[in-house]
């Protein structure tokens, strides 16, 4: 009797514990989210006290929209990775680019365009060193330099920068600058990026300029509120976290490609054939994009860099794969009548003489030194001559 009572009492403690143990484990559960809240909210304090990436915070693009801009008139903070090492304050204008000044399209004065991708965004860089700030006061009341740029863009997204400064400013002058990442970026084959201008296939078997529309995405500003977040997001870039892990030692060459021009250094043949159907239609569509004769448009094309520095260096990656573009697109685009502007040899000669370099040390895009050199260059064109009807020294 005594033994069956036992094991009745037994039986009546294993729900008991069960219950115990389940209370204990959400209890458990709700202090470590709880810990993690804290721990949260500390780190948001913290970083809000610290130059935190804020972002441009991109419009949609659509049929309303058809360019990729930035919200106007807006003020943030730039900075790069995780220790800050690049710190600028930059601001928006009332067209959603990049400059310290509005753009006034109802103005008569000539104006000269320049259209880039971030070499012309330039975030990282205090904008009077930009080139067009530089370019816009040398100019003074003579006429107006404005810039169209955005990161990301390629040839194909230039063309659609053209066609939006012809019809919204009619410039009197346009240049173009060309960076290692240009050509096949410009593909859909190679990127496809939302809110951009790409070349694709036609059933033809031409390329034509598509526009891929690009909706401002629902977490943006619940991200953008928090300083946390958008160190995590921009200044980690967490996003890309697996890049960093795809390229790991005894990987062939293929695989893991050596960079020259911000761009991969491999020079396969498809590759090679692909942008140089790229060259082919922007030369030939870029007149009628930007309204004006190749004779009044200016395409400056970078350089290797760092390699440029070192003669041997220089000489070792002409085989590249930016090498064997930039080549092919100043050929043909003199031939076309476009004006050609090498910054190669305009940095070889700068650094000879001051020894200062043209990019930040963990940044390959140009410092103050390279848009000042940038700027030089285009004062000495013809095409900044027939805009403005004067060569400043």
């Amino acid at each position: 009797m005594e033994h069956r009572d036992f094991q009745n009492g037994e039986a009546l403690c294993v729900p008991d514990r069960q219950a115990r143990s389940r209370r204990n484990i959400w209890l458990g559960a709700v202090v470590v989210l709880l810990a993690c809240c804290l721990v949260a909210l500390v780190l948001e304090g913290v970083f809000r006290l610290l130059p935190v990436n804020e972002g441009l915070r991109g419009l949609s693009v659509d049929e309303q929209n058809p360019v990729f801009r930035f919200t106007p008139h807006r003020e943030s903070v730039y900075s790069r990775g995780w220790n800050f090492s690049i710190v600028n304050r930059v601001r928006t204008n009332n067209y959603g680019f990049i400059n310290d000044h509005d753009y006034d399209p109802a103005l008569t004065t000539p104006l000269l365009a320049v259209i880039g991708d971030s070499f012309v965004e330039a975030v990282m860089v205090p904008f009077a060193q930009t080139g067009v700030a530089r370019l816009a006061h040398a100019v003074g009341a003579a006429g107006r330099v404005y810039g169209f740029g955005t990161s990301g863009s390629s040839l194909s997204q230039y063309l659609a920068y053209a066609r939006y400064v012809r019809d919204t400013f009619h410039p009197a002058g346009l240049t173009v600058v060309i960076v290692g990442n240009d050509f096949d970026e410009s593909l859909r084959k190679y990127k496809n990026e939302p809110g951009l201008h790409y070349f694709a296939e036609s059933p033809a078997g031409d390329l034509t300029l598509t526009r891929l529309d690009r909706p401002v995405p629902w977490w943006r500003d619940w991200v953008g509120g928090s300083s946390l977040a958008m160190y995590l997001y921009v200044n980690l870039e967490i996003r890309d976290v697996w890049k960093r892990f795809a390229y790991r030692p005894g990987q062939s060459a293929i695989s893991r490609p050596r960079f020259v021009g911000n761009t991969a250094a491999e020079a396969t043949s498809e590759r090679v054939a692909d942008s140089d159907r790229v060259i082919e239609a922007f030369l030939r569509q870029l007149p009628e994009m930007a309204g004006l004769p190749a004779s009044r448009i200016a395409l400056v094309v970078d350089a290797p860099r760092p390699e440029l520095y070192d003669a041997s260096a220089l000489k070792a990656v002409s085989g590249s794969y930016f090498s064997i573009m930039r080549a092919h697109l100043m050929d043909r685009a003199r031939v076309g009548g476009f004006e050609v502007l090498d910054m190669q040899p305009a940095f070889i000669a700068d650094y000879a003489q001051r020894r200062l370099r043209f990019e930040y040390p963990d940044d390959n895009h140009w410092n103050g030194t390279g848009h000042e050199v940038f700027a030089g260059l285009l004062q000495r064109s013809k095409v900044y001559r027939d805009t403005f009807g004067f060569v400043q020294p």
